[in-house]
């Protein structure tokens, strides 16, 4: 076999690793994706483990029988760094019990996520270094308001907004009354 060059073997790593993830969503046994795509399980473990350059027409087997579109094996989806979700926007649900329901933030993808309530008096100010490569974070301000969000961009939220972000770059808490916020970590899954 030929040897690949350091992009080629970039991208045969970063197929793989989709191929994988896209698999263990939906909750299916490399045997059960070869099987289903009509490729051998070598084939189908040497793609997940990176090794070699399958071919177009391999792919589109996996992406089909994966039920996702072919882009999504090639490239991470490319999701906005930044999103703002002012109270009352999207939507409305409604329910015969006169519940209202908005969409805040929606996500296919398998993590893990922690849901913190935090207090921050008026005037406070908390700058963070970015987190790790690929954590994000949703914000709800719950009573009050602050600017929150990447450090050179924060938005300015009252009660009901949402903002989240991408958390691997600095960015800020900045109450500018007392305020309240829910604070949703999702850290990418382990790999």
């Amino acid at each position: 076999m030929d040897h690949l060059s350091d992009g080629a073997e970039v991208l045969g790593k970063d197929v793989g690793r989709r191929v994988r993830m896209h698999r263990e969503i939906q909750r299916m046994s490399s045997s059960d994706l070869a099987e289903r795509s009509g490729l051998s399980r070598t084939i189908v473990s040497r793609i997940e483990h990176g090794e070699g350059n399958p071919s177009i027409g391999t792919l589109w087997r996996i992406s089909r029988t994966l039920r996702v579109p072919l882009g999504d094996l090639l490239q991470d989806p490319i999701l906005p760094r930044t999103r703002v979700v002012r109270a009352g926007e999207g939507e409305a649900m409604g329910d015969p019990s006169g519940m209202v329901g908005r969409l805040v933030h929606t996500d296919g993808r398998e993590r893990r996520t922690e849901l913190f309530t935090l207090d921050l008096p008026a005037g406070a100010r908390r700058e963070s270094p970015g987190h790790l490569a690929g954590v994000e974070e949703l914000l709800v301000v719950t009573r009050g308001g602050a600017r929150l969000g990447p450090g050179r961009a924060p938005e300015l939220l009252g009660a009901g907004d949402a903002i989240w972000f991408a958390a691997d770059v600095a960015h800020v808490y900045e109450a500018t009354e007392d305020c309240t916020f829910l604070c949703w970590m999702l850290y990418p899954s382990s790999t």
